[in-house]
């Protein structure tokens, strides 16, 4: 059952239902009605994500349970050939910039001499298209700080999808305030403002901004890190 499900990668997570409740910004008693089965969360893949576990696992109980041992199992799997700036592309790869910071990645293409260092992330093209993504839009960067974690943690690599700036409540994005840039989730709310929300309620707590006033670098639709 999908309740027992959630309650088993919480508690594998060593969270408590207050703490998800929390980093979801949802009420506690709707992340006990969740375990118990009475209700469904519309926030599911939010919730695998947190808890680190497959959505695939998560909904149907199928395949590994923790991320990591995906990405071990498809690690052993895959032969992986070391590249750099001399290594002819493959037919089935592409290129995105990589920038230090998310400060540079902000300004990519506003500021012509802005030097990134040339270097670049490989990706296969089919990935792209399951992510309904273009390589052009792309950008990725570090993550800095604790105010995503445990979903996003510092030092993870992020990609961003330039061409999706329309705000789905939920999703995370990278945006720029006042000239800080950072990444967040978003919520739409009245009078054409937006709740910033972060995963590390505790340390970061959600600030209500006017629309006009954030400039939104981005959709967030990957994060890899070493294990």
């Amino acid at each position: 059952m999908l309740g027992d499900r959630i309650k088993q990668a919480r508690l594998t997570a060593g969270l408590t239902q207050p703490d998800i409740a929390q980093k979801l910004s949802v009420s506690k008693a709707a992340v006990s009605k969740w375990e118990k089965g009475e209700n469904t969360p519309k926030e599911l893949d939010l919730l695998a994500k947190l808890l680190n576990v497959s959505l695939n696992w998560l909904r149907t109980g199928k395949g590994q349970m923790l991320i990591q041992e995906v990405a071990m199992n498809e690690t052993r799997a895959m032969q992986v050939d070391e590249w750099d700036d001399t290594t002819p592309l493959q037919s089935d790869e592409v290129e995105v910039p990589y920038y230090k910071s998310i400060e540079l990645a902000a300004g990519a293409g506003a500021i012509a001499e802005q030097d990134y260092n040339g270097y670049k992330l490989r990706f296969g093209k089919r990935f792209f298209r399951r992510k309904g993504v273009q390589k052009e839009n792309v950008i990725c960067f570090p993550a800095r700080g604790n105010s995503m974690e445990p979903v996003i943690p510092n030092g993870a690599t992020v990609a961003v999808d330039t061409a999706k700036r329309d705000v789905i409540d939920g999703d995370i994005y990278a945006i720029c305030q006042d000239g800080l840039c950072r990444l967040k989730r978003l919520y739409l709310i009245p009078n054409r403002q937006i709740r910033i929300n972060s995963f590390n309620f505790d340390e970061h707590p959600d600030e209500i901004a006017d629309l006009s006033h954030v400039e939104i670098i981005g959709r967030v639709f990957h994060c890899s890190f070493e294990l």
